[in-house]
């Protein structure tokens, strides 16, 4: 890809600039100034079409050397009655490595016992686990009194989704920033 700016442009832009000035000085009227400033342009207009149609019809797409045609293939296409043109040499098969032995099943591990829903926001040394979605309902309960606090918690909870566990909760760490954000709208959890 050529660059934005190059002699050309900057030659068009000259030519563009300098025959209504040259106009100007010669002695024509506004008239004749415009109609020669809109030739000029049209030329320019013209000569970057055809470059860009030349640098089109010219441009030849970037092939793999997988795909390309050998020569002698092109030849015989081209030619009014081609010669039969032999076969290339097979190459010998590659030979494949033995299979593995499949791996033996691992047993699957016990399940954890799940915990009663009071346990799981259980304080962690003084810090609580808050859970999204109690977060979320929270949140569309005081909506509308601050359309600005209302949406800084919108984008807070979509954040906080991505730390959630798949029950919701999330970790104590975010404590902090639940109370800070939310204030005493999470006091009733």
């Amino acid at each position: 890809m050529r660059s934005l700016f190059g002699p050309r442009t900057v030659v068009e832009a000259a030519l563009i600039v300098a025959v209504p000035v040259i106009a100007l000085e010669v002695g024509f009227h506004i008239w004749g100034i415009v109609l020669v400033g809109a030739i000029a342009y049209v030329l320019v207009v013209l000569v970057e079409i055809g470059y860009w149609y030349e640098s089109k019809r010219t441009s030849v797409p970037k092939v793999t050397a997988a795909m390309e045609i050998p020569v002698a293939l092109a030849v015989v296409e081209a030619a009014p009655n081609p010669e039969p043109v032999p076969a290339p040499p097979r190459l010998a098969p590659v030979p494949q490595p033995p299979p593995e032995p499949e791996p033996e099943p691992v047993p699957e591990p016990e399940p954890e016992p799940e915990l009663p829903p009071a346990a799981a926001v259980i304080p962690l040394g003084g810090l609580r686990q808050w859970n999204v979605v109690d977060l979320e309902r929270v949140a569309r309960a005081h909506a509308g009194g601050d359309p600005i606090a209302d949406e800084e918690r919108k984008f807070l909870l979509q954040y906080l989704r991505d730390f959630a566990e798949p029950d919701g909760l999330l970790p104590a760490g975010f404590d902090d920033l639940v109370r800070q954000s939310f204030g005493g709208l999470v006091a009733d959890l």
